[in-house]
């Protein structure tokens, strides 16, 4: 895992981008991750942003498709999972907008 700060301060249309991204993550699940990991692999920044909201969006559906199974108790659990979602989008949407690298806690490292 490497330092939080980036090493050249990203320009504010790349930080704009990974801003959207962790935000469209909450509404539209990988897809947002998926287009800009496929698309702009040339942006440190933007990369960064689309690999950690696609291994968090892999993270969840694996989890929920678990808890799904699970009468009651993981069906609640599924609903605090979706406010933990809206929560550690909505922080790294705030430290993309400083250009800052997030992580998210607790997501496979599925995509290196």
């Amino acid at each position: 895992m490497h330092d939080l700060t980036p090493l050249h301060h990203p320009s504010q249309d790349s930080r704009n981008i990974a801003v959207l991204v962790y935000l469209l993550t909450i509404f539209f699940s990988f897809i947002p991750g998926l287009v800009i990991y496929v698309l702009k692999k040339d942006d440190e920044f933007m990369f960064d942003a689309g690999k950690e909201s696609l291994n968090w969006s892999i993270t969840l559906m694996l989890v929920s498709l678990v808890l799904g199974w699970i009468p009651i108790l993981g069906w609640l659990l599924v609903l605090v999972l979706w406010f933990c979602n809206v929560i550690c989008s909505v922080l790294g949407a705030l430290n993309a907008s400083k250009g800052m690298y997030y992580r998210y806690p607790f997501a496979l490292r599925l995509i290196a």
